[in-house]
């Protein structure tokens, strides 16, 4: 619930678009149930182990999977910011710059 109540709820009216990806895309019912727990209003995708575009991102990590990975991407469509770890303090205020832009 902490993306949905600090990130979606808060700026989707100012433009933010919040969406997930979940590595376990042989999961979708595991998705599903964390939805409806957790109250998720935003997309969340799955994604596949054996597509392209997760074996380009395994190549530049090391461990279990690269995930988690938080990504804000600006209103240019450039990357602006990327963390490993979740600091919610860091992504409001990248956030916030590209929406005071």
């Amino acid at each position: 619930p902490d993306m949905q109540d600090r990130f979606h709820s808060k700026y989707a009216d100012q433009g933010l678009v919040v969406a997930a990806v979940d590595p376990n895309g042989d999961d979708p019912a595991g998705v599903r149930d964390f939805v409806a727990n957790s109250g998720a209003t935003y997309p969340i995708g799955l994604e596949d182990p054996e597509t392209p575009t997760y074996k380009t991102m395994m190549k530049n990590f090391r461990g279990l999977n690269p995930y988690p990975l938080d990504v804000v991407v600006g209103k240019d469509g450039k990357v602006v910011y990327v963390g490993r770890e979740y600091d919610p303090a860091a992504v409001t205020e990248v956030i916030e710059a590209e929406l005071a832009k």
